[in-house]
């Protein structure tokens, strides 16, 4: 029986041994060191994109020397809508200049001497009176006033400037 007794034993362990081997076997099949495992993905992807480098580096050359190229012609071509801002600006000026019509003015009195020079303007229906070296805003048109400088006033004339309108007026007696 002994032998019977160390037989079962015997079965026994080794039963035990190839469930423990074969528990083992099945665990070294999922820890396989050659399976790919997330690890090793995201070093290989990095390793192929480093192997891109090169591509990159040289799309990064060809946007910059657009980049630069694109720039050169923006400057330039804000410099010809300045140019041409200004050129408005300054043709602007010089039809409002010419479509503005000079008032008419009749000399109505004038006063001389002592050092106060003096006169009284007609225009339409408004007078004005003026003083040499005075400034004043007239009416040319309608709802349009401009500067009116007084340069002189004298017995044989009255000397006005328009400085807005790059006019000199001279009244005679």
């Amino acid at each position: 029986m002994n032998t019977r007794i160390q037989m079962n034993t015997l079965g026994l362990a080794i039963g035990i041994l190839i469930s423990v081997l074969g528990s083992d076997l099945s665990a070294q099949e999922k820890q396989d060191p050659t399976a790919e495992s997330d690890v090793i993905k995201q070093t290989m992807s990095k390793i192929r994109e480093v192997e891109k480098l090169d591509s990159y580096v040289e799309q990064n050359k060809a946007l910059t020397a657009t980049n630069k190229q694109l720039q050169a012609e923006l400057a330039g071509i804000k410099k010809q809508v300045a140019k041409l801002t200004a050129d408005l600006t300054e043709q602007t000026a010089k039809l409002r200049k010419q479509l503005l019509q000079m008032p008419t003015f009749e000399i109505k009195s004038k006063i001389l001497g002592g050092g106060r020079n003096m006169a009284i303007l007609q225009s339409k229906d408004r007078n004005f009176r003026i003083r040499v070296n005075t400034e004043m805003s007239v009416p040319v048109s309608e709802g349009i006033w401009v500067l009116m400088q007084v340069k002189n006033i004298s017995k044989e004339l009255i000397e006005l400037h328009f400085p807005e309108l790059e006019r000199t007026v001279y009244l005679y007696d």
